[in-house]
């Protein structure tokens, strides 16, 4: 699976609409339709932005594989982390 596909998978679990992802990272509706279907390539930095508009870091939706967890198993682990943190300044 490519960055294009894993992206509109991200897109897709976000549940979120183009134009709203569009405008939380900056970018035109047209761009981003251009992003997806390849007619154009984004910028490190804008790829970075369009990623965490829905929820994913780039690293993930570059295919990295050292922390390849869904939103969800993130979040899970985020407040299982705060919640020991918690602990531990008691």
């Amino acid at each position: 699976m490519n960055w294009r596909e894993r992206l509109r998978e991200a897109i897709y679990r976000s549940g979120k609409k183009h134009s709203t992802i569009a405008e939380d990272a900056g970018v035109t509706p047209a761009t981003l339709s251009r992003i997806l279907t390849g007619k154009s390539r984004p910028r490190f930095d804008t790829f970075v932005r369009i990623a965490h508009a829905v929820g994913e870091t780039a690293g993930c939706l570059l295919g990295e594989h050292g922390f390849d967890f869904s939103r969800e198993e993130r979040e899970t682990v985020q407040a299982a982390a705060m919640t020991l943190m918690d602990l531990i300044r008691k």
